[in-house]
């Protein structure tokens, strides 16, 4: 250790001369991140503007950009818009779309077990039922196996 004392005029200027700096440096970086442009998501249902699973869309929306702060924009188009109500799995992997609001049973042309995934609980589940299997029982792994395995998409 060393003997040397440091006065409290010395650390004073010095603690503010740090603090100063850290503050400039903050400031001056703050500028380019706060001028990044918003990034847009061009995202398509399968739905029609007038229907209520659009209007569920608009809400999903309008969380994801408020939770993001603005960093993040939608354009929210109605099916057909880019592709067909049945195509926004395709557009996705073809990089044509960004995002979907889809289910997947409407994949079922592509691969019957699709409608594992898209339709209700059945045989007397519940959507508990459903989620608590999809979680806790395979259900994401069998989901994954299907899109990115067997149907061979990159979404």
């Amino acid at each position: 250790m060393s003997d040397k004392k440091i006065s409290r005029r010395g650390f004073l200027e010095k603690s503010t001369a740090i603090t100063a700096g850290a503050a400039a440096a903050t400031t001056l970086s703050a500028p380019a991140v706060l001028a990044q442009a918003p990034v847009t998501i061009k995202m398509q249902t399968s739905w029609p503007a007038s229907d209520i699973w659009m209007d569920f869309a608009r809400l999903y929306i309008e969380r994801v950009e408020k939770m993001s702060g603005g960093r993040l924009k939608f354009e929210l188009l109605p099916a057909g818009a880019v592709v067909g109500a049945f195509q926004v799995l395709d557009g996705v992997n073809d990089g044509v779309i960004d995002a979907a609001h889809t289910v997947p049973v409407y994949w079922y042309g592509k691969h019957k077990a699709a409608s594992l995934f898209g339709t209700g609980p059945v045989f007397g589940g519940s959507a508990t039922t459903m989620l608590a299997w999809f979680h806790q029982g395979g259900g994401k792994d069998l989901y994954r196996e299907l899109t990115q395995e067997i149907m061979g998409l990159n979404v």
